[in-house]
């Protein structure tokens, strides 16, 4: 796969940029991916659309990480993660620029895809005001049956023209009264967070 072949700024719906790579704990590798996602046959929202140039309404591309090793990221996107020549060190740790449009792994088309919920992580748990869904950037949270909404993006890889299967909650009309916290209930299984290579979905 060839490097620097499309940026954040640039990316259309339906495309996937494998932007950078990180060294996390234990050798292992974090790898950031984008997409702008936009349903073809979502209803156009005149709200987002008339704040087009709001930066609280503004449609950003969503991010997901995936968690790997050297050796696998190296097979997997045919980029040498061990030659240190390009690796730099960045405000979260050191860095690699990658900027791969549309990487194709083992086959498959590596998209993202949303899996909305109303179980929070633990992060999300200790931070619910920021974490869950919101009309508008700091707007008024969005929930679902009286819950909060949270939504999570993950990688995952599609055959062909194969369409990627989000998870969407319906939210409630503006005004339905909110479930107290205490009634939010945490699960053990939980798995929002940080992905594990696993988690790719091939």
């Amino acid at each position: 796969m060839e490097i620097n072949t499309g940026a954040v700024e640039t990316l259309k719906n339906g495309e996937c940029l494998l932007v950078d790579a990180r060294i996390v704990k234990n050798g292992a590798i974090s790898l950031q991916f984008a997409e702008v996602i936009r349903p073809i046959d979502e209803q156009m929202s005149l709200v987002a659309y008339a704040n087009r140039y709001n930066d609280a309404f503004s449609t950003k591309a969503r991010r997901s990480w995936l968690v790997t090793d050297v050796q696998a990221a190296t097979e997997d996107y045919g980029v040498d993660f061990t030659d240190t020549g390009d690796w730099y060190e960045g405000p979260k740790g050191t860095m690699l620029d990658l900027n791969i449009l549309n990487p194709v792994l083992n086959g498959y088309n590596v998209r993202l895809a949303i899996k909305e919920t109303t179980e929070p992580s633990p992060y999300q748990q200790e931070n619910i005001e920021t974490a869950c869904k919101t009309r508008g950037k700091g707007g008024d949270p969005i929930t679902h049956k009286g819950e909060y909404i949270f939504s999570n993006v993950i990688v995952v890889g599609v055959k062909g023209t194969q369409e990627v299967e989000h998870t969407r909650l319906e939210a409630d009309p503006v005004g339905v009264q909110l479930v107290e916290e205490s009634q939010i209930q945490m699960t053990s299984e939980s798995r929002v967070g940080e992905l594990q290579s696993s988690d790719i979905g091939l």
